[in-house]
């Protein structure tokens, strides 16, 4: 069944990016005082993180400060959001990747593109796994018709990137390498495609 939120010119590894919105957690339950976040400031957390995973730290920052009310975190504050994240992840609850944050055991199935005014992400901030996805999700949704630089230009702009300036195409075109080198696409590089048995993005 196809996902009603997935773009209609698009598969269903496309979905918009909807940041994590729950009601039910009181922001003056969260302390930020002294050097050991609360329980309320980790639970908060975990659930931006099981909403929103793989997240960027700093979208980790900004997302969980607009649920709690505290549009700007101050340094100490941030510090106490990433201790909050490592002992989710030394617990095994997350896991973290460079500044990556993600639930384990969860692979990147769908992209997402920014609502407008609201999400858009630079390159840095969107996981490889996620911007490759994008990739795989245009040649699988056109197999044969694009070549390499076409993937990249319409995968920038599905994440609102521009497709011939910035450090965006540099680092999807590597991503795209990375998805022919481990034989998750053939027909490079003009007429990409899936491969019949994908290899692994690892």
């Amino acid at each position: 069944m196809p996902n009603p939120a997935s773009r209609p010119d698009h598969g269903d590894w496309a979905v918009p990016y909807q940041p994590a919105d729950f009601t039910d957690v009181d922001p003056a339950a969260v302390t930020w005082r002294g050097k050991t976040p609360s329980a309320a400031l980790v639970d908060a957390v975990y659930r931006i993180v099981e909403g929103e995973g793989p997240i960027h730290r700093d979208v980790l920052h900004l997302h969980l400060g607009e649920v709690l009310y505290q549009p700007k975190l101050t340094a100490a504050k941030k510090r106490l959001v990433d201790v909050a994240a490592e002992l989710l992840t030394d617990e095994g609850r997350i896991i973290g990747t460079d500044d990556f944050l993600d639930l384990p055991g969860q692979p990147c199935a769908q992209a997402r593109w920014p609502l407008p005014g609201l999400t858009r992400r630079p390159v840095e901030q969107v996981a490889p796994a996620e911007r490759r996805r994008a990739l795989l999700g245009f040649v699988e949704d056109r197999p044969r018709e694009l070549g390499a630089e076409q993937a990249v230009a319409e995968a920038a702009a599905f994440f609102g990137w521009s497709p011939r300036t910035g450090r965006a195409p540099a680092r999807l075109m590597a991503d795209l390498y990375r998805l022919r080198d481990t034989d998750v696409i053939t027909g490079w590089p003009s007429k990409l495609e899936p491969a019949a048995s994908g290899g692994s993005d690892a």
